[in-house]
């Protein structure tokens, strides 16, 4: 079995997205596909599922050309996906959504019992133990994905596409599927694997191919190039490792906004300083209270003791629209459900938290509009700069970028940015844009609080990390303290 692809193109309202992309995937290999946010690998994997027709361009798989209207077609040719968004039905157990639409019947009868012997042999082969009558609410990320393999593997693909599968995954948790993924690979079963994690492609993969601007600009074996390579290869320029210098920023930082006694459900108690021109990082372990925090400092989760104040002056946040005003803001972790209006303009998403300013008596005015999207747009570097767009229309990162823009534009008084591991599924070269626009603010005053799960992220961005454990403060650590073995061991000091 193998996947070929010649010269695929695709263009959305006149936009270049895919300019003629070549890849082959060979039988038994993991191969690792890497690119930057708006490189165009979710409209190739769109492509290849059927969501979405291709202008132009060949798909073999077998050596057959196949073309397709719609995903079933694409089921029929053998090539199935897991996405990073899970579509599992929350409120059915592990059997009834492996076999939605696809039961074992004997009449009107399903033969409950032969699904849970298939079941039971594919949860086996992957080396988990999942009772099959289990209700998905009480699983792990880790466990839920293995569900949707096991969907897909179902269909006897001849082409696995994973998308971001470790995206919401702890460490341990990514070792495991890592190890269910070589099982896989035995099988003789081609894999696509779609990551912006380096480590994930050192471990696992046979070859890996970085997409830059819609084509393919590196394909090689993964023991023939090396990491700076690869990093290179997807922002199209060199980019650095070390963290950046923060010597020349050494000045006075006075508190912004200091957290008394702060209790709130999942966190608690809290004392804890934020300096104006300072990133502050929060890092801990999975439950210990980093995203409670930023909701509470947002209004969004219902305080129950403590105090905020900012400028020495007492907060009462009892909803969203309290911290607002106050010039406190939030960019969430799930950027899909809570942060980006998608059938909304790129235009109207980033003027969405300044309507009122941006118009005259109630009535928008596009010019101030355009205005705002063009000059966040260049300060963010975001791809394509395309007011008129959905926002569907954009890749994650710059979806985000979208969301970041809302609260960095002239005039909207913006004085504590809160971000919730913003760089989740997104490459290394906007990473880099993300935190150079970071570093950039602050020195005009902004106080940025960011979570991250990566040890390596809050190394090469924050001031100052705190670190949290069961919901309480474990630790602070300055400067050249911030190390990952200081950060994990902090994190599991309070466990």
């Amino acid at each position: 079995m193998s996947v070929v692809i010649s010269n695929l193109k695709k263009a959305y309202s006149g936009v270049p997205v895919l300019k003629g992309v070549d890849l082959e995937i060979e039988d038994g290999e993991i191969h690792a596909f890497l690119g930057a946010n708006g490189a165009g690998k979710s409209t190739l994997i769109k492509c290849l599922s059927g969501a979405e027709q291709p202008d132009s361009g060949v798909i073999e798989v077998d050596g057959k050309p196949f073309t397709t209207s719609g995903p079933r077609d694409s089921m029929r040719a053998g090539i199935a996906v897991v996405y990073q968004e899970l579509s599992l039905a929350s409120g059915l157990n592990v059997l009834d959504n492996v076999f939605l639409g696809q039961e074992y019947k004997r009449g009107p009868f399903v033969r409950k019992a032969q699904e849970a012997r298939e079941v039971r042999s594919w949860f086996a082969e992957l080396g988990v133990t999942i009772d099959p009558e289990a209700d998905l609410l009480k699983l792990s990320n880790a466990e839920l994905q293995v569900i949707e393999i096991v969907k897909a593997l179902r269909t006897k693909p001849k082409l696995l596409i994973l998308d971001e599968p470790t995206a919401s995954l702890t460490e341990r948790e990514a070792a495991q599927l890592s190890a269910q993924l070589l099982s896989l690979k035995k099988q003789k079963l081609p894999l696509l694997y779609v990551t912006h994690r380096l480590a994930e492609v050192f471990a696992i993969a046979d070859r890996v191919s970085v997409l830059r601007g819609g084509k393919v600009v590196l394909s090689a074996r993964v023991s023939d190039v090396t990491e700076q390579e690869i990093v290179s290869a997807i922002a199209g320029r060199s980019v650095g490792t070390e963290p950046p210098d923060y010597a020349s920023q050494q000045k006075t930082r006075s508190p912004l906004a200091q957290l008394r006694g702060l209790t709130a459900p999942g966190i608690g108690p809290v004392d804890l300083d934020v300096n104006s021109g300072e990133i502050l990082g929060v890092f801990g372990l999975v439950g210990s209270g980093r995203t409670e925090l930023l909701e509470a400092l947002f209004g969004a989760r219902a305080l129950a003791g403590g105090t905020i104040t900012l400028d020495g002056k007492a907060l009462k946040l009892r909803r969203p629209s309290d911290a607002v005003r106050a010039g406190i803001a939030l960019v969430p972790e799930d950027r899909l459900r809570k942060s980006v209006f998608q059938t909304l303009t790129a235009g109207e998403n980033v003027a969405m938290a300044s309507a009122a300013k941006l118009g005259t008596l109630g009535f928008r005015s596009k010019r101030s509009e355009q205005k705002a999207f063009h000059d966040i747009s260049r300060k963010l570097n975001l791809q394509p700069r395309r007011s008129d767009l959905e926002a569907r229309r954009f890749s994650g990162g710059n979806q985000q970028k979208l969301v970041l823009g809302r609260w960095l534009q002239e005039g909207q008084d913006c004085r504590m940015l809160l971000l919730d591991e913003p760089t989740q599924g997104v490459d290394v070269g906007a990473r880099g844009d993300l935190y150079s626009v970071l570093s950039e603010s602050t020195k005009a005053g902004l106080a940025v609080v960011v979570t991250s799960s990566e040890p390596e992220e809050l190394m090469q961005l924050a001031h100052r990390v705190v670190v949290l454990s069961r919901g309480q403060v474990a630790g602070v650590l300055h400067g050249a303290e911030i190390n990952q073995e200081r950060l994990l061991h902090l994190a599991h000091v309070g466990e």
